[in-house]
C-alpha cells in the first residue's frame, strides 16, 4: 500500500483546485477543510494565513512551469536558442488547467499585488542578468509575443485560430534560432 501524501501537498492540491474552479477569492479555510480532508489547525499549521498559502500556490506554479520548460527544451547546439524556444513553447502549449489556474488567481493578485513577488523573484533569478543591447532586444520580443498569447488564453480575448496559432508559433521558433545565433555570433566577435 502506498504512502499517503502529507498534509502540506494535500492542502496545496485541494486550493489549486478551488482557485482552478472557483478563484482565489472564493477560497475559504472551511472548504480547504471538506476538500482536503486536513483540519482547520492542520492547515494553518501550515499556512498561517491564505496570503501565505496562495503565495506558495504560485511557487509551486513556478516549480512545474520549469519542469514544463525542461520538457519542451529542444537538444540543440546553441544554449540561448533552445532555453528560448523553451521558454517559447511553455506559453504558447495549450494547457487549459493551467489557464484556469492563472485565471483563478488574478483576483488575489488585483487586490495584492504583493502576491506576484514570487514571480518577480523567480524572473529577476532567471533573466535578471540579461545585457540589454541590441541582441536582447530583439530575443526579448520573442519571450514577450509568447507571453502574449499565453496572457491572451488566460483572458479568452484575441485567440489565433489553430492553424494561425501554429504558424505564429512556428515562426517565433524560427526567429529564436535565427536571433539567437546572430546574437552568440555578436559575442564572439565582442
Amino acid at each position: 500500500m502506498g504512502r499517503q501524501p502529507k498534509a502540506r501537498e494535500v492542502i496545496l492540491d485541494a486550493a489549486r483546485r478551488v482557485v482552478r474552479e472557483r478563484g482565489a477569492g472564493n477560497l475559504t479555510y472551511e472548504e480547504l477543510v471538506q476538500k482536503s480532508g486536513v483540519t482547520r489547525g492542520g492547515i494553518t499549521y501550515h499556512f498561517p494565513t491564505k496570503d501565505d498559502l496562495l503565495r506558495e500556490l504560485i511557487r509551486r506554479d513556478l516549480e512545474n512551469w520549469t519542469e514544463v520548460e525542461a520538457r519542451l527544451k529542444p537538444q540543440i547546439g546553441n544554449e540561448l536558442a533552445a532555453d528560448l524556444i523553451a521558454h517559447i513553447r511553455s506559453h504558447t502549449e495549450r494547457d487549459d488547467e493551467h489557464r484556469r489556474f492563472a485565471s483563478g488567481m488574478l483576483s488575489a493578485i488585483t487586490l495584492d499585488p504583493s502576491m506576484l513577488d514570487p514571480i518577480r523573484e523567480y524572473i529577476d533569478a532567471r533573466h535578471g542578468d540579461i545585457e540589454w543591447n541590441e541582441q536582447h532586444f530583439s530575443l526579448q520580443i520573442l519571450r514577450l509575443a509568447a507571453e502574449g498569447i499565453f496572457w491572451s488564453d488566460v483572458l479568452g480575448i484575441g485567440k489565433l485560430p489553430d492553424e494561425a496559432r501554429a504558424g505564429v508559433v512556428s515562426k517565433l521558433e524560427e526567429l529564436a534560432g535565427e536571433w539567437a545565433a546572430a546574437t552568440d555570433e555578436q559575442r564572439k566577435v565582442s
